[in-house]
């Protein structure tokens, strides 16, 4: 009996003791889910007001077959003019020095005919809390990846790209577009891309077209833009954050691009430009879409160093990564099968001149997933570049 007597209080006290345990789990579950819910109303009240600083009162506005809202923004009341840079600044609404015929004939239409801003404002797609979320997990590039495959950099993101390394003040390029498959957590872009200055602080300035999975929900290809002014930022794509100023009515960054190219089929084109005039200006076609401020780059006032055209794509670590252009090899055909960039030209501030084939270098960071390739090009361009691949590597 005394032996039993003893035993009973050790196993009620290992009784208690799991009972305690149990209730400061509980407690603790409930404060996690109390801490979280705190964190995601304090997110939320965060994404809320950046929208109101973004999205600004539209003065009219428009709903998309794709579902995106599209609003007309006083030209001087745009997401632009928030950087600190732009105070005062007076909207110039096309370039000065820029030879008139660039801008003579008609461009693709991208919207029905009756998208169209009134007079004193501008075209912008609406800014949502998808698109901030989205945002956040997007890895782009603003120290040049181009240049070297170390470290996490090269873990994430592959290219096939043709590179010109002389000075510039720009390029315009012909490009056939395209809908790669990617996941929700990777993106295909193909891109004019400009920059100068140090690595570790790069000045960008890059456009055309991309399947942004990582930054829209959807699986549309989409016109985009991205620039970085360096001084360590992360540079920002379209109307997130503000500097690029909107000066079209009928054009918006971040529209879904319906013609899309068919293998051993039709091909759709899209001409990019990127252009110093005072400002860098934006050209689709033949319209100026809007401009970078020079005032918002240290390194690119007296011109770029370098021109990159062609495809890089991202994907998570160890994930099957996504096609890039076609998805096929240009080895595999090129004309109406391979993703490709024709009548390339430099702008030297006067002129668009055409790249010499000793002057371009094309480079794959994994040419085992991805293929560039220079070939002859029809007169007077010497060279077009036919770039892609199917993916399906670990980057």
């Amino acid at each position: 009996m005394a032996a039993r007597f003893m035993i009973m209080p050790a196993r009620r006290c290992r009784n208690f003791v799991l009972l305690l345990m149990l209730i400061q789990i509980m407690f603790g579950l409930l404060h996690s889910v109390q801490d979280w819910q705190t964190i995601y109303e304090e997110e939320n009240l965060e994404m809320e007001r950046q929208l109101k600083l973004i999205n600004k009162p539209p003065i009219k506005s428009f709903k998309t077959d794709y579902g995106d809202i599209l609003d007309c923004i006083d030209i001087y009341k745009q997401h632009a003019f928030d950087h600190p840079l732009l105070k005062g600044h007076k909207v110039q609404m096309e370039p000065k020095n820029i030879p008139k015929w660039m801008m003579e004939g008609e461009s693709p239409r991208l919207l029905p005919n009756n998208i169209k801003c009134p007079p004193g404002s501008v075209l912008i797609k609406r800014t949502t809390k998808q698109d901030l979320i989205m945002a956040k997990q997007m890895n782009h590039p603003t120290s040049s990846r181009f240049r070297t495959t170390d470290g996490a950099a090269a873990s994430s993101f592959s290219y096939a790209t043709v590179r010109y390394r002389k000075h510039n003040f720009g390029a315009t390029t012909t490009m056939n577009v395209w809908a790669p498959s990617t996941l929700s957590t990777q993106s295909s872009m193909s891109s004019i891309w400009i920059e100068n200055g140090p690595n570790e602080d790069l000045n960008i300035i890059e456009a055309g077209w991309a399947v942004n999975r990582m930054l829209y929900s959807d699986n549309y290809t989409r016109l985009f833009a991205f620039w970085s002014g360096g001084h360590k930022t992360r540079g920002c794509f379209n109307y997130l954050c503000p500097g690029f100023v909107q000066v079209h009515r009928e054009i918006s960054l971040g529209l879904v691009l319906n013609q899309i190219s068919v293998y051993s089929g039709v091909q759709r084109d899209i001409q990019i430009g990127i252009l110093r005039d005072g400002e860098w200006w934006l050209k689709y076609f033949n319209q100026f879409i809007g401009y970078w401020p020079q005032k918002l780059f240290f390194y690119m006032y007296g011109g770029a160093t370098n021109v990159m055209w062609g495809g890089h794509v991202f994907s998570p670590i160890n994930q099957p990564s996504p096609a890039m252009g076609s998805g096929h090899f240009p080895k595999d055909g090129l004309q109406n099968k391979s993703a490709y960039f024709k009548d390339t030209q430099m702008w030297d501030n006067v002129h668009l001149i055409y790249p010499q084939p000793d002057q371009l270098v094309a480079s794959s960071s994994r040419p085992d997933c991805y293929e560039a390739m220079l070939t002859p090009g029809v007169a007077p361009n010497p060279m077009d570049f036919f770039y892609g691949g199917p993916g399906q590597c670990s980057l």
